[in-house]
């Protein structure tokens, strides 16, 4: 059997695609892969901000075309990256064990906390959710776009045009990449919904495929991604929002912890909440209604 298998052709994505095929192969040696690279607007107008060429989704959707139309049997996501609603046929069909949901600060230099930046200092990061949570601590630091593939944003930061930046851990640890960070706490920067976990999508209809993929998901992973994505749906916001929340378990109980600040940081609330593992998108809407409401008080926008 072979699977046509969409994905982008940055190192990242490529790294992370064989990581989720691998898992695949440890169940089903017999199977082969042949790659379908799409190269997307993201990729093509890496000068340019997220919201000026699609927002969220922006990967997502032309990677997932290639299953629609045909050309590809299943498509490997990033899922921070995938906004709550895809393309009508599309299923989440497998999960890999997950990585590191967190963010980490890299600087110049050794590694710095960011409470050890001097005032003024530039740190590069284009996420809304990212630079709001971190003004709500050090609103003296100067933030700065910051776009491209790992290894420009790391020679970016190394040729003197920041003087940190922010990265998913799960990035760093997928490439394989030997740099010194510091992790931020997550009650600094919650995650986005998603961060650390590799989506694999296919059609509905494929039921030739469809348990392959299920008999390689990680269970665990997949609680998480569907909490976290259940509360993406019902929390509202878009890619200016700056909305965090991630998932775990913990001695058979589901936790979701959930946070959104002001665009400018001068305002943030935060909402734990936990339930049945086996209700993983109930426990998500329960985090999104509960968030919003207290949104709504504190006169944040969802």
């Amino acid at each position: 059997m072979k699977i046509r298998v969409a994905t982008r052709g940055s190192k990242l994505s490529l790294a992370q695609t064989q990581l989720a095929l691998n898992e695949i192969r440890k169940r089903h040696p017999e199977v082969e892969f042949e790659l379908v690279i799409v190269k997307t607007r993201g990729d093509i107008h890496q000068d340019k901000p997220f919201t000026m060429i699609g927002g969220k989704g922006l990967f997502e959707k032309e990677v997932n075309l290639a299953v629609l139309e045909g050309r590809a049997d299943i498509a490997v996501h990033s899922l921070k990256d995938v906004p709550s609603e895809v393309s009508p046929g599309l299923v989440l069909a497998m999960t890999p064990p997950r990585a590191s949901p967190f963010d980490v600060l890299v600087t110049r230099g050794s590694p710095k906390t960011i409470w050890d930046l001097p005032a003024g200092a530039v740190v590069g990061s284009s996420s809304a959710r990212r630079v709001a949570m971190l003004k709500r601590v050090r609103s003296d630091l100067v933030f700065k776009p910051l776009r491209g593939n790992v290894d420009t944003r790391l020679r970016k930061l190394q040729q003197g045009m920041y003087d940190a930046i922010i990265l998913a851990e799960a990035g760093l640890q997928r490439l394989g990449l030997d740099i010194e960070y510091w992790r931020i706490p997550p009650d600094v920067l919650p995650p986005a919904p998603g961060q650390g976990i590799l989506g694999v999508y296919t059609l509905y209809s494929r039921g030739d495929i469809l348990p392959l993929l299920e008999d390689a998901t990680d269970e665990e992973a997949m609680t998480m991604a569907r909490a976290e994505r259940a509360f993406l749906a019902y929390a509202g916001g878009g890619c200016h929002t700056p909305l965090g929340a991630y998932a775990w378990i913990e001695k058979g109980i589901l936790y979701i912890h959930a946070a959104v600040a002001s665009p400018d940081g001068s305002k943030r609330v935060d909402v734990t909440v936990e339930g049945d593992p086996e209700r993983p998108a109930q426990l998500g809407i329960d985090a999104a209604l509960e968030l919003r409401a207290k949104a709504a008080s504190a006169g944040i926008t969802l």
